[in-house]
This record gives C-alpha cells, structure tokens and sequence, in this order.
C-alpha cells in the first residue's frame, strides 16, 4: 500500500465536493474548480488547484470573485502544494478572502492493530432518518460552536446524502443518554476520507475524538479499504492524528469567502 501523494491529496477534496445536478467540474493541469450556479455555499463552489503566473493572479482572484458575488454565491479557495505564485494566500486575502486556518493533508496505512473506541458507554448511531438528520446537525452546530444557519445547513447537505445514497456515512456519538460528538466518513475508490469529526466543548480531552478516529478507520477496513486520509487543523486535529498514526502528506490553508 502507497500512501496518496500531495497531488493526490489535493484530487481527494476535488472527488469529495457533494455535488448538485448543475455542479461543473473545471480541471486542468493547472487549475482545479467546481462551480455550482444553484448554490449559494462554499461547500459546493471551490477553488482547489490554481497554478498561476505572479503576473495573471490578481486577475484571476478577482474574476473568480466577481463571478460568485454576481449570484450572490459564497465559495472556498485551497492554496496547496500545487498552487503558484508562492503569495497566493496574502493575495486572496488583499481581495476579501478570510483565512480559515493552515491544514495537514494527512494519511496512514489500515492495518490489522485494535481500532476498538475504549470509551465505556459510549454508543454510536448511524445517521438514516429525519430525527437523525436533525439531531446530527444540531449536535454538529454545538460541536462547532456554530448557530441556527450552520446547523439548517448541516441538515440539508446530510439530507441530500442520504436521498442520493451518496458514498458517505455520518454517525452520533452518545454517553449516557447525551450526545457528545458526531462524525462523518466519505469512501473514494482507493481510500476512505474522514471528512468531518466534533466533539461538544463539554466533553473534550476525554478520548472521543481517537475513538472516532478508530471507528472509522475500522469501518473502512471492513469495507475493503487500507488508507484513510484526512485534512486536519494544524494545532488541533492534526496533532492528535500524528499521534494516531497519520503522516503528514501536505500543507495548505482554506480560504472564504461569503457575501
């Protein structure tokens, strides 16, 4: 088993963009997007690749902005080890764009070691219904430490998984009869992506988060697959990964930006 190369990493946030029946996929050796003129949200209008001449970039900011705006859109640019000029962030950011943190792309290798939780009581149940739907998204806005819009969104993009069967599977976590953390998982063909895990601000440093991690490093297992890979926050997350095996692949930021 090879680990993902950073290209391959950057192709991982391209194939996981849950997409609506308008989404363009715009791919070319130096430029990687999605647009969805439907939607109005980042999650669905990302700019993952832009490999740019120092000269071109200002322009080229400024045109993907100036689209998204003309419809009222909101959209995310990654500035990975693809994208070029070396300024790119400060550049997004003279043009509105907000950073929302530098990020691990990470990965390790499934083997046959104990992936058990080894969190007594802790139960999960796996997200199918509306109540589900509903209890996943307001655990995930108070997980978050988000409000009312964030947690209406969570609710529809899990909605639109489940009616799509998309290759995702979403989980919340209880002890005690209290819901403590919801997580998420997206399968690609040759590695699963953990794309999402929260822990509610009580219940933090009790292990909740590694269990999470094993469980579903554990599903992918079972379901065939050997190497799981995940865009962790650097001073967060991704140091509690590097504990649980992963390596770091590559390095990026997020960028917003909403209107």
């Amino acid at each position: 088993m090879d680990l993902p190369s950073p290209e391959a990493m950057e192709r991982v946030l391209l194939d996981s963009v849950a997409r609506e029946p308008d989404s363009e996929v715009i791919e070319g050796p130096d430029w990687m997007q999605v647009r969805t003129p439907s939607s109005l949200r980042p999650n669905h209008n990302k700019v993952i690749v832009a490999r740019l001449p120092s000269r071109e970039a200002d322009d080229a900011v400024a045109a993907v902005a100036a689209e998204h705006a003309s419809r009222g859109a909101s959209h995310s640019w990654f500035v990975g080890p693809s994208s070029a000029p070396a300024d790119l962030g400060k550049r997004l950011v003279d043009h509105g764009y907000s950073l929302m943190g530098p990020s691990l792309g990470m990965a390790r290798e499934i083997g046959d070691e104990d992936l058990s939780m080894h969190i007594p009581g802790m139960t999960l149940r796996q997200v199918r219904t509306e109540v589900d739907i509903q209890d996943f998204a307001s655990a995930s806005a108070t997980a978050w430490e988000r409000g009312p819009q964030f947690r209406d969104t969570i609710a529809d993009i899990t909605r639109k998984a489940l009616a799509k069967r998309a290759p995702t599977r979403s989980w919340i976590a209880s002890l005690g009869g209290e819901i403590v953390a919801t997580t998420h998982l997206r399968f690609l063909p040759d590695c699963g992506y953990l794309q999402g895990c929260a822990v509610v601000p009580a219940r933090r440093r009790e292990g909740i988060y590694r269990a999470l991690v094993n469980h579903r490093l554990a599903v992918l297992r079972d379901a065939g697959l050997r190497v799981a890979v995940i865009f962790a926050a650097a001073n967060t997350s991704g140091q509690g990964c590097k504990a649980l095996g992963f390596s770091t692949i590559c390095e990026g930021e997020f960028y917003e930006k909403t209107v």
